[in-house]
């Protein structure tokens, strides 16, 4: 106790005399944390800190720097929240919005941990989630095709497909639930859960529960969460892109391989292309077309459109009059 007051009183901003005796609450406060080779890990700014009973600080105005080898990471705000210091966790109902390079996050009922088993720096939003991913999936799926007026080959639609970059838009997820966790220094991962939806360039995507994973190279100069690696979505999905939508139990997208698989009762419905069902089907990036791929004792199904007349329809049999 009398330790976190003193660390209370040296983080004071300005200076004001502090009594002996127990301490109500502190204004314009600052607290860093450190790890094991001396670097700040977090450090807790708030207008206004007063203890609680049960050894939790109430902040007015927290506003927490999370930070990863001497990087500003990401920075998380709200009006008021609970704080256990000694342990780097808090939590609150109002709304809170964690804002960090590549993504920007907001919530109510939240909650955060420095250290859980899985990572570092969990937080959580128990209610109204949403999350804008700046980095996100734009060019996955072709936002506009156009190809060459007698090349039909679908081994060439890949070299033909045109992408209108400067119609790039955000993506940006909605859920009941979300969490975003630090998995190590290259990995970050969101948690969606609960009438997810995710909407995107040329992508509109709904499911009960999804994770993405964002992975950062070593040898990139692109925001410190990278780019979004893989996604994974389960229950009644549903993915929607011009011109064609696409149903499945799961489904996971790798967007390094450029290739969006879908699981059980997988079925797509193309405007162009038809209908395809399966247990397995996967979609290319940059292709309209369809990979279904059939179990060993399970049947595959492919629904092209009808043809149409080719002048080889049967003559009428002309009307003798007598």
């Amino acid at each position: 106790m009398f330790l976190t007051f003193f660390i209370l009183s040296i983080f004071i901003f300005p200076c004001s005399i502090i009594a002996e005796s127990k301490l109500p609450s502190v204004h314009n406060v600052r607290i860093p944390r450190f790890n094991d080779e001396g670097f700040v890990t977090w450090e807790l700014h708030a207008s206004k800190l007063s203890q609680n009973t049960d050894n939790t600080f109430q902040s007015i105005d927290p506003v927490l720097y999370l930070f990863s080898d001497l990087v500003l990471e990401t920075t998380a705000i709200s009006n008021s929240g609970n704080f256990l210091l000694d342990k780097g966790e808090a939590r609150g109902s109002d709304f809170f919005e964690v804002t960090g390079n590549g993504f920007n996050a907001q919530g109510i009922n939240w909650s955060w941990k420095s250290s859980v088993k899985e990572g570092e720096n969990q937080m959580i939003f128990k209610d109204q989630a949403n999350v804008v991913f700046s980095n996100g999936l734009n060019g996955f799926f072709a936002d506009k095709t156009e190809t060459g007026e007698s090349n039909c080959s679908p081994d060439n639609l890949d070299s033909n497909l045109t992408f209108d970059e400067e119609n790039l838009v955000p993506t940006i997820a909605h859920a009941n639930y979300l969490e975003f966790l630090t998995l190590d220094k290259k990995t970050h991962r969101f948690l969606l859960d609960g009438n997810v939806s995710i909407n995107g360039n040329n992508l509109f995507l709904t499911c009960e529960k999804i994770e993405v994973l964002f992975s950062r190279d070593s040898n990139s100069t692109i925001t410190p969460i990278g780019e979004v690696s893989k996604m994974y979505a389960f229950d009644k999905v549903v993915l929607q892109q011009e011109g064609r939508t696409s149903y499945a139990d799961r489904m996971t997208l790798d967007v390094h391989l450029g290739t969006a698989l879908l699981l059980g009762n997988a079925r797509v419905v193309d405007d162009e292309w038809g209908e395809a069902s399966g247990e397995k089907i996967i979609l290319e990036k940059g292709n309209r077309m369809a990979k279904v791929l059939a179990r060993k004792n399970g049947r595959s199904r492919l629904e092209l459109p009808p043809l149409p007349n080719l002048g080889f329809g049967r003559k009428s049999k002309k009307t003798i009059i007598k």
